[in-house]
This record gives structure tokens, C-alpha cells and sequence, in this order.
């Protein structure tokens, strides 16, 4: 049974499909099986038949990527404001290769969440195509990096310094210029005895 990745999918009316061999083939609205809801760049089966003389598709069935075609990378840069980035990956000849990505094209988390990658995330996802472009879909996040530690845990995990506190300098006592002994003396003269000292 051939099998091949949407292109293109308008509910109502009609969709084409690449074809592993690159050809694209036509399919009807009511030819996807009853319930099955299909998006660009989801892999499918089917058969191949002919309409008006052209060959089409039939019996189209969603299915999971074949694991030929999955890739496994890494994030190597995400702007979450933007909301796209690009993975690092190795190709089936063992080229490293970089694709990009968009969030839209990030699964949701199996309760319906969006969840956006960061950078170091650990891939799966397939080569498809947005905008007559390759670029990475149904990219799964499989692993998150481990967190940066926060100033607060590297201020913690720090080894302690010794503090070195300067000698203390011996207090000097403050002397008093008036006593009994100076009691009669005129305050400058005082000053100019110690002067002399």
C-alpha cells in the first residue's frame, strides 16, 4: 500500500499528497476515511486509482511517520517572542543538518497544552513542507536540558572564602588638656607645650 505525507487538504472538496517516490497525487474530500481528521504534512496510506483518466488517491487512512522518515535533533536556537527556531540533526547519509521550525508545528502535550521548546530540547519530528520550503513538523519534544542554576543556587554551591580582617590598632586614650596641674595656665601656652612634645 502506498504511503505519502499531505500537501495539501481542503475538508470539503479535495487534497493532494506527496507520494514517496515525489509524485503529487489528487484525492476527493470523501475519500479519507470516516472520522479521520488530516492535516499539511500528515503521513498517510492509500490506494491508488483514477479519476476522469488522472490518477488519485482512495481509501486515505492517517498513520503515524514511518520511522524511516523520523528524525531525532536537538534545538539549537528558539525565539520564544517569535515563536520559531532550528534544530540540529543528523541525515540518513549522517550529514549534520539544521531545519528549521515554527511552534504551530510543536505537538501539544498529551493534555492539550502548547508547550514551547527551549533550547537543548531533545527532538523527534519528519521533513515536510510550509511554503514550497523543507522545514521540520510534528516535532515532539522528547527531552527537556536540565535547568541553569539560579544565582541563588550558584551563591549556595559556592565554597566559602576565608575573610582576613586587618590588625586591630591600639586605642589611644584621649587626654584631657585640663587639669588640676594646668589649671592657671592660659589655654594657648597649654597648646604650645604640646606643641613642643
Amino acid at each position: 500500500m502506498p504511503i505519502g505525507r499531505v500537501k495539501f487538504f481542503n475538508e470539503a472538496f479535495w487534497g493532494m499528497i506527496v507520494c514517496e517516490d515525489g509524485r503529487d497525487i489528487f484525492f476527493l474530500g470523501r475519500e479519507v476515511l470516516d472520522g479521520e481528521e488530516l492535516k499539511r504534512n500528515q503521513w498517510v496510506s492509500f490506494f491508488e486509482s483514477a479519476h476522469k483518466g488522472e490518477p488519485c488517491a482512495v481509501n486515505v487512512i492517517p498513520i503515524d511517520c514511518p520511522p524511516e522518515y523520523l528524525c531525532h535533533g536537538v534545538v539549537s536556537w528558539f525565539d520564544a517572542d517569535k515563536k520559531f527556531g532550528f534544530i540540529l540533526y543528523d541525515d540518513k547519509n549522517g550529514a549534520r543538518c539544521r531545519t528549521f521550525f515554527h511552534a504551530s508545528d510543536v505537538l501539544l502535550t498529551e493534555d492539550g497544552l502548547e508547550q514551547l521548546p527551549a533550547k537543548g530540547c531533545m527532538v523527534r519530528f519528519h521533513i515536510g513542507q510550509k511554503s514550497s520550503r523543507d522545514q521540520a513538523v510534528n516535532v515532539e519534544v522528547t527531552n527537556w536540558p536540565e535547568p541553569e542554576q539560579t544565582i541563588e543556587e550558584m551563591f549556595l554551591a559556592a565554597e566559602e572564602l576565608p575573610v582576613n580582617f586587618p590588625e586591630a590598632k591600639p586605642t589611644v586614650e584621649p587626654q584631657s588638656v585640663l587639669g588640676p596641674e594646668t589649671k592657671n595656665i592660659p589655654l594657648i601656652e597649654i597648646i604650645r607645650q604640646r606643641m613642643k612634645k
